[in-house]
C-alpha cells in the first residue's frame, strides 16, 4: 500500500527535493546572504519533516478508501454504496463513480446472459420432451413387428439407431437439468439392483447380440440416493462397458459394504484404458484412443456421471488395465446419526 502510494507521489517528492536543493545552492553561493550552518541544516531538516508529515497525512487519508476497496474485492463481496462514507478526495469520488458505472454494466450483461441461458434451457427441455413422443412411437412399432424380423432384417439396424438416438436425447435432457440438480433430486433408500437391472434390460438387445454373460452378486443392498439420477449414471457406465466389451465377454456387477459406505462395482473385459488416459476420463469431451476409433463417441458420459455423483455426495472411480478390462466403482456413503437427526 505505502510503496504504491510513494511510487505514485514520486513527482511530488522529487519536486520538493529539487526545490530544496536550489535554495541550498543559493544560500551557499550567495555571499550577501549570511546563514549559519545550524540554521542551514535546520531549514533542510524542517522542510524534510514537513514533507514526511504531509505524505503521511495524505497516505492515511487515501488509505482508508483504498483499503476498504481492496478488502471488498479480495472477498468477492462488495456494496459500492458503502464506499461513499470513505470518499475523501475528488479522485476517490471519480474512482467510485467509474466503479459504479462498471458494476451497473456488469449486472445488466449478467442478467441478460442469465435470461438467455434460461430461455435456451427451456427450449432444450421442451425439445427433448417433444422428441420423446415420436421416439416412443418408433419403439412401439419396432416391438409390434419384432416377430417379423426374418422378413425385415433391416429392422434390427433401425432399433440400433433408435437406441443411440434415445441415449443421446436422454444425455441432452440430463445435461440441461444438471445445473438445477440441487433443486431436482429426492434421496431415498433404493437397492443396487434397482439401479442396475433396468439398465441391463434397456441394453438387453446389445448384450444379446454380443452374447455377453451377466454376472451379479449382492445387489440387494440398500443405498441412499436419487434413483432417477443414479440410473442415468449407471446407464452411461454400462453403455461404455457394452460398447467396448468383446464378443462372448462378461459384465460383472457386485458390491462391497462397510459400516461407512457401500461400493458398486461394474466390471467388463473390454480393451481397457491406457494408464496415461485414466486421469482424464472425467474431462468434458475426452474420448481417449478407443473413443477416437469408435464412431459416435462424445466423451460426455463419464463427465456427466462425475458431475452428478459429486452433486449427490457420492464418488465415482475408474480402474483399468490395458487389454484386460475396466472397472467403474460407485461409492455411496451411509448417512450418519447427525444426518438422521437433521431430517427429524
Amino acid at each position: 500500500m505505502w510503496k504504491s502510494f510513494l511510487r505514485e507521489r514520486l513527482s511530488w517528492i522529487l519536486f520538493v527535493l529539487i526545490w530544496l536543493s536550489v535554495i541550498d545552492a543559493l544560500l551557499l553561493l550567495e555571499y550577501d546572504i549570511k546563514v549559519s550552518s545550524t540554521s542551514f541544516w535546520y531549514l533542510n531538516l524542517l522542510t524534510l519533516c514537513l514533507l514526511i508529515l504531509f505524505l503521511l497525512w495524505r497516505g492515511i487519508k487515501e488509505r482508508r478508501f483504498l483499503k476498504k476497496l481492496s478488502l471488498m474485492l479480495r472477498h468477492d463481496a462488495y456494496d459500492l454504496q458503502e464506499m461513499h462514507s470513505y470518499v475523501r478526495t475528488k479522485a476517490d469520488e471519480d474512482m467510485l463513480s467509474l466503479l459504479q458505472h462498471i458494476d451497473r454494466v456488469y449486472r445488466r450483461q449478467t442478467h441478460a446472459l442469465h435470461v438467455q441461458q434460461r430461455e435456451q434451457q427451456e427450449y432444450v427441455t421442451t425439445w427433448v420432451h417433444e422428441i420423446k413422443t415420436p421416439l416412443t412411437a418408433m419403439k412401439l412399432l419396432i416391438n409390434a413387428h419384432r416377430t417379423e424380423l426374418y422378413k425385415w432384417p433391416w429392422l434390427k439396424d433401425i432399433e440400433d439407431e433408435w437406441m443411440k438416438i434415445d441415449g443421446l436425447v436422454d444425455q441432452n435432457l440430463y445435461s440441461a437439468r444438471l445445473q438445477y440438480l440441487e433443486k431436482d433430486y429426492q434421496v431415498q433408500a433404493v437397492s443396487l439392483s434397482e439401479l442396475v437391472f433396468p439398465n441391463v434390460a434397456y441394453f438387453s438387445k446389445w448384450c444379446i447380440e454380443k452374447k455377453l454373460h451377466i454376472d451379479e452378486k449382492n445387489l440387494d443392498i440398500l443405498v441412499h440416493t436419487d434413483p432417477k439420477w443414479m440410473q442415468f449414471v449407471v446407464r452411461q457406465v454400462l453403455s461404455n462397458s457394452i460398447k467396448y466389451s468383446p464378443l462372448e465377454g462378461k459384465l460383472s456387477f457386485f458390491s462391497e459394504e462397510t459400516p461407512k459406505y457401500v461400493k458398486l462395482f461394474i466390471a467388463d473385459q473390454g480393451k481397457g484404458i491406457p494408464t496415461q488416459d485414466l486421469p482424464r476420463v472425467f474431462e468434458k469431451g475426452f474420448t481417449g484412443n478407443a473413443g477416437r476409433k469408435t464412431k459416435g463417441a462424445t466423451g460426455l458420459g463419464l463427465y456427466f456421471s462425475k458431475k452428478i455423483t459429486d452433486a449427490l455426495g457420492h464418488q465415482i472411480e475408474v480402474n483399468s488395465l490395458l487389454h484386460e478390462g475396466t472397472t467403474v466403482i460407485l461409492t455411496f456413503y451411509k448417512p450418519n446419526s447427525f444426518d438422521n437427526l437433521s431430517k427429524m
